[in-house]
């Protein structure tokens, strides 16, 4: 599941830029759930390793996009200000994983919107070697999970995901954070070695 690439991810925001301006939040709303939705799926089910609470959490995400764009001030890409809501909706379903979120949405225009993620990323499945990393990246953190999904799957800047995990994404956070990567990356690549995946 791809996500836009950097120039896509500018036209975003000038398509959002634009029905915002015109008042259409909606349409707006629509363009960023449908742009994103695919990757964030996959992220949140990284996350939460589960699709089932992934597409729940997803839900609440479109809605609380829906909601929220109309005061969205630009501060970051719209990308990143999405998996910044993205990541906390998921924090506070670890926290809260009995809390029913799909029949509480009040916005059916959210729940047509991840219907339409789902059949879009219907086809994704994964090869033998994709299926053992899978597997591995499960045994991360959750915020492993995060930083990895963010810097390796989605293409972020280390600034983005510093942002989107709620740091301040200053040199110090950066640094931080790529050291904690590099040590992410070293970990799996040793247990890949280790069952064979990388052929010896």
């Amino acid at each position: 599941m791809s996500e836009p690439h950097p120039a896509d991810a500018s036209v975003l925001d000038g398509d959002v830029a634009t029905l915002l301006a015109r008042g259409d939040a909606s349409s707006a709303a629509a363009s960023v759930v449908r742009a994103l939705g695919p990757g964030l799926l996959g992220y949140l089910t990284a996350l939460l390793r589960d699709e089932d609470n992934a597409r729940d959490v997803l839900a609440e995400v479109a809605e609380h996009v829906l909601i929220a764009l109309p005061r969205f001030r630009g501060d970051s890409t719209v990308k990143t200000w999405t998996y910044r809501i993205a990541w906390r909706t998921a924090m506070h379903f670890r926290d809260d994983p009995h809390r029913r979120r799909a029949t509480s949405l009040r916005s059916s225009v959210a729940r047509s919107l991840v219907d339409e993620v789902r059949s879009s990323t219907a086809a994704y499945r994964r090869t033998a070697a994709r299926d053992w990393l899978e597997t591995a990246r499960r045994e991360l953190s959750i915020e492993d999970q995060s930083l990895l999904t963010l810097r390796l799957d989605r293409g972020m800047s280390w600034a983005d995901v510093a942002e989107v995990m709620g740091a301040t994404g200053g040199a110090a956070d950066q640094a931080a954070l790529r050291k904690r990567f590099e040590r992410i990356k070293s970990r799996l690549r040793a247990a890949a070695e280790r069952d064979g995946v990388l052929g010896g």
